[in-house]
């Protein structure tokens, strides 16, 4: 997913943008927020535009080898992690 294609966010999507430029992206982010604000979208955006090999200013090229695995959810670096619910700690 390209930052483009996020609907919104635009302040954080310049944050997360300058955080990369700046060669400074902690080890985590949570994003966090109400249900359909976008923050799935956000965090694939920001992981394609960390590996894209021909990044512009404000986005991933989308056509690198990079980009097209992070499409298609296959790239190497690409982990899911989801909360387990209460049920299941016990």
């Amino acid at each position: 997913m390209q930052f483009k294609e996020v609907v919104g966010q635009r302040p954080t999507k310049e944050l997360l943008i300058q955080l990369a430029k700046e060669h400074r992206v902690p080890h985590a982010l949570m994003l966090i927020g109400p249900p359909g604000n976008g923050k799935l979208g956000l965090a694939l955006a920001f992981a394609q535009y960390l590996n894209c090999k021909n990044k512009t200013e404000i986005d991933s090229c989308g056509v690198c080898s990079s980009c097209l695995k992070y499409k298609k959810l296959i790239h190497p670096d690409l982990h899911f992690t989801f909360p387990a619910g209460d049920d299941l700690c016990r």
